[in-house]
């Protein structure tokens, strides 16, 4: 847990950046504007951001096996990272 904290994915840095700047009432799961309702509308909005950065951007030549920034893997890696934290989360609430 805490080194997704100190060395976040490029996926979980791209929940922050939506998670901050939507507005919030100070309370952790009370609410619409809570912590945790923040966190689940972070991580639509990331998933969108990925489906279009899938959809838009051109894409090059071959990549020589590996997956490198701005590839369309890269972006596809990134989208199956951020349905699996999104999937976390779902049960995550129907356990707790």
């Amino acid at each position: 847990m805490l080194e997704q904290i100190t060395n976040p994915t490029p996926a979980r840095n791209l929940i922050n950046k939506f998670y901050y700047q939507l507005p919030n009432n100070g309370s952790l799961d009370k609410g619409l504007l809570s912590c945790d309702r923040r966190y689940k509308e972070a991580i639509t909005c990331a998933l969108i951001c990925i489906d279009e950065m899938i959809r838009i951007a051109p894409w090059g030549g071959d990549i020589d096996n590996e997956i490198e920034d701005g590839s369309k893997e890269y972006y596809i890696k990134i989208k199956q990272e951020l349905i699996q934290i999104q999937n976390d989360k779902v049960e995550a609430q129907t356990v707790g």
